[in-house]
């Protein structure tokens, strides 16, 4: 391959990144040697950020975990040694912690660098923040966030651990990751964070998170990355929903551009993303979006007709 990647500012942390990064989720979809020689051959294509967390492992065909704690393995083993500048970012867990206190938030995050095989991570993410659970412990398995309610967000055992981390030097930077925009947003206005994650919100069918963030990102000067963009609303990726929809299917026929390259050529117009996070399980996948980016944003006409798209 020839070419760069793009490099955009990482927030207001002094930092830069790649604008494509790996999302570690499927990692260990084929198996751990294809997610190991892909975090390695992402080192190769200059991916410099990287993002993992101790829940993602093994996924079953519904989409949820069947197993977890794969990715940090395999995460940690292929970047150990490496000496090509990166960042790595992992995750508090905290809605699953035992009794969610700061210690478990704390006592998670030792055992994250245990499985990484570092002193410390770049990056440290309270972790699928619209869980009620994640701010009020004693709220019900499954409790959604709503924005409306009055809640002491800085002070939540998360918020502690997580600050409680840095101080320790556990990470440099904090951030928090959501599949909902709009709490994310809402809390991300009431703590102040160097950066924030915004999954299955942003893709070519899906635009809700955009408008909901930028304000908040504009304001605070905090670093914008988006996940899960090959996602559809209502089914995830799940049996690879987005790439059997007959519309891009036919889209990518004309214009001889695959639907993952389209996927990437069109987030990267977006020019306030800091990070676009592809979730590749093979070498293969990854090159084919790092190629993508390197080709640049689509053709007016070819980004218009995607822009027209909404889910069926």
């Amino acid at each position: 391959m020839t070419g760069t990647l793009e490099q955009h500012p990482f927030g207001r942390t002094g930092e830069t990144v790649s604008l494509i990064g790996l999302g570690g989720a499927a990692l260990h979809k084929h198996s751990y040697q294809h997610g190991l020689d892909t975090v390695k051959h992402a080192l190769d294509l200059g991916i410099s950020y990287f993002d993992t967390s101790p829940g993602y492992g093994i996924g079953g065909p519904d989409g949820k975990w069947i197993s977890q704690g794969e990715s940090q393995r395999i995460v940690g083993e292929g970047l150990e040694g490496t000496s090509k500048p990166h960042l790595l970012a992992t995750k508090i867990n905290a809605w699953q912690t035992s009794n969610h206190t700061v210690e478990d938030c704390l006592e998670q995050v030792r055992d994250n660098l245990r499985i990484l095989r570092r002193d410390r991570v770049d990056v440290l993410l309270g972790h699928d923040m619209e869980q009620r659970r994640f701010w009020k412990p004693d709220a019900k398995e499954g409790e959604q966030l709503e924005i409306e309610e009055s809640l002491d967000y800085e002070h939540a055992p998360v918020m502690q651990a997580l600050r409680e981390a840095k101080a320790q030097g556990f990470c440099r930077y904090l951030g928090l990751s959501s599949n909902r925009s709009e709490p994310l947003a809402h809390v991300m206005q009431q703590v102040k964070l160097d950066m924030c994650l915004s999954a299955n919100e942003y893709s070519l069918m899906d635009r809700r998170s955009p408008p909901v963030m930028l304000p908040v990102i504009r304001e605070q000067g905090a670093a914008y990355m988006i996940g899960g963009i090959f996602c559809v609303p209502g089914k995830g990726v799940v049996n690879g929903a987005l790439f059997k929809d007959e519309r891009l299917l036919a889209l990518a026929r004309t214009t001889g551009i695959s639907i993952a390259a389209l996927s990437v050529r069109f987030l990267i117009a977006n020019k306030e993303l800091s990070v676009i996070l592809v979730g590749a399980s093979t070498p293969e996948e990854l090159e084919e979006s790092v190629m993508a980016a390197q080709a640049g944003p689509l053709p007016l006409d070819i980004h218009q007709t995607l822009e027209a798209l909404t889910s069926p």
